[in-house]
């Protein structure tokens, strides 16, 4: 099963977190409401944690400022996507929390249609600064596995990748990148890593595949589309070459 992203409310009572909680739309979009929240210090723990990807914060003066939650979330993990909320059009207070790093306001009584917009929104967010981070991280554990000793060469490499994130990159391009022929590009990355280009970026997508299957977060034919493979088969194939396992037995 697929693991939901997980939905904090914070406000001042309960009325509200009930009433959306309730709603249909949150498993919809990959949420699930995990609890309500008022104390803004424990609030920063659990996002500095990643205990919560969302939070959902109803302005309440002078109990709660979204504004200043929205800018104590970020300051504890900038990666927490905020919406805020109101009991009314206050376009000063959206004006700020936008401002803050909030992604959509929403006005009371909240619709399941006009939450759903929001959180699909949010859903999209989350799982774009996730696969980031993922990349990263794959891109920074294989370029340490190199054996290369210019520094300055697996420093450009790692660089250009860093790039690249959401394109399929060919010999042939990152030889223009590099500002060599394909042919030399090709002898030189031997050379110095002792595999050629396109094995390197092979086993590498697939490093970033497993951390993504691995997160619980995509299924297989997910990861397989956000790679831009042409079918679900094929990268099974490349995926059991490279790591030994088929993607389904790493999600089992």
């Amino acid at each position: 099963m697929k693991r939901l992203y997980r939905a904090m409310i914070c406000d001042a009572g309960n009325g509200s977190y009930d009433k959306l909680k309730k709603m249909t739309v949150w498993q919809e979009c990959g949420f699930e409401p995990a609890g309500r929240i008022s104390d803004i210090k424990e609030l920063k723990k659990i996002c500095a944690s990643r205990g919560a990807e969302l939070i959902v914060c109803f302005n309440r003066p002078p109990l709660i400022n979204a504004e200043t939650v929205i800018t104590a979330v970020k300051s504890a993990c900038a990666d927490t996507v905020c919406i805020a909320a109101s009991p009314r059009d206050d376009y000063e207070n959206m004006r700020k929390c936008f401002i803050a790093g909030a992604i959509d306001y929403l006005t009371e009584p909240i619709s399941e249609s006009r939450l759903k917009e929001a959180l699909a929104r949010a859903a999209e967010q989350i799982g774009s600064s996730f696969m980031t981070g993922e990349y990263t991280l794959a891109l920074q554990e294989y370029i340490d596995s190199i054996k290369c000793t210019d520094e300055k060469f697996l420093t450009r490499l790692s660089d250009f990748l860093m790039g690249c994130e959401n394109i399929t990159v060919t010999t042939e391009y990152a030889a223009d990148h590099f500002g060599f022929n394909k042919d030399y590009f090709g002898r030189m990355f031997k050379q110095k890593t002792g595999q050629t280009f396109g094995d390197f970026y092979k086993r590498f997508r697939m490093i970033y595949a497993e951390k993504l299957l691995s997160s619980g977060r995509y299924k297989v034919y997910e990861v397989s589309g956000l790679l831009g493979f042409s079918s679900v088969d094929y990268f099974t194939t490349v995926f059991k070459k490279v790591t030994g396992h088929t993607p389904s037995e790493l999600k089992r």
